[in-house]
């Protein structure tokens, strides 16, 4: 892990917010998700790679994040999303909770699962092919906006710094993070936003956020499914805070102890 970007393994409950002091000041919310249940699960170095939402559990699953996203004080306005299947059926229920229905989800390269062998080939050499917008709509994915076009699209090669591509290294992908992270907060333009994507890349751009001196001063850790986390930033100032990490209280049954966790390898070694 690239340990400029980086920061102790934190539980799946919300952080403390120490900040009490400026109230009034208006805030910018960022609001990271990871997917409920698939339908099938993803086994690494087997697949599959782009399942849906399992059809009971994964859409409650679902439903409870975008309820505890739309229910948050400060929720987000818009919703960037990776184009795998999992993501864009999160993103959609998402959208409706907030009653964000036209133009509403921004389907994003960038948050693209992590493009590792282990995480995109399968047995017999087929490799992960990312759906188009277009695809993706017809598949009646409608909330999609199809004029957003990706601020950090796949690549062929990594030429393009920071762009994804098949292969990634783990420090690639941190750079593609920061990368991304930076391009999508332009372009947000000051909105609350939620980012929908894999662990692997939410992990990343959540230490490039914290900006932890190392990996072993980190809150970030562990994140199980349906984890919700959440970084603010006041107005006026260049740092992010870490004030809710994985959470999964709004998650039914016992996905509410946080079950079915993943980390970077990085991360695995504090």
């Amino acid at each position: 892990c690239l340990v400029s970007l980086l920061s102790p393994l934190s539980s799946h409950l919300p952080l403390k917010n120490s900040n009490s002091s400026s109230l009034t000041m208006t805030k910018q919310y960022i609001y990271f998700v990871r997917y409920g249940l698939t339908k099938y699960p993803l086994v690494e170095d087997v697949g599959p790679y782009d399942s849906p939402l399992h059809p009971i559990d994964g859409y409650e699953h679902g439903i409870a994040i975008a309820r505890r996203l739309a229910a948050m004080p400060t929720p987000p306005d818009v919703v960037y999303s990776s184009s795998l299947h999992r993501a864009v059926n999160t993103s959609q229920l998402i959208v409706h909770a907030l009653g964000k229905t036209k133009n509403s989800i921004r389907v994003e390269d960038g948050l693209i699962e992590w493009l590792t062998p282990s995480l995109t080939v399968e047995p017999d050499g087929t490799r992960l092919q990312p759906r188009s917008v277009q695809q993706l709509v017809d598949m009646t994915f409608t909330e999609i906006d199809q004029e957003y076009q990706s601020v950090n699209p796949i690549a062929t090669d990594p030429s393009t710094t920071g762009a994804p591509y098949f292969f990634e290294s783990e420090e690639y992908l941190m750079i593609r993070a920061k990368v991304s992270m930076q391009r999508i907060l332009e372009h947000a333009d000051g909105k609350n936003i939620c980012i929908v994507s894999h662990v692997p890349c939410a992990q990343a751009m959540a230490l490039y956020l914290e900006g932890a001196a190392s990996i072993k001063e980190s809150k970030i850790g562990p994140w199980p499914l349906g984890g919700v986390t959440m970084f603010t930033k006041e107005a006026g100032n260049d740092g992010w805070k870490l004030e809710m990490y994985a959470d999964t209280s709004h998650m039914p049954g016992d996905y509410k102890n946080g079950l079915k966790e993943w980390s970077l390898p990085c991360l695995t070694k504090k």
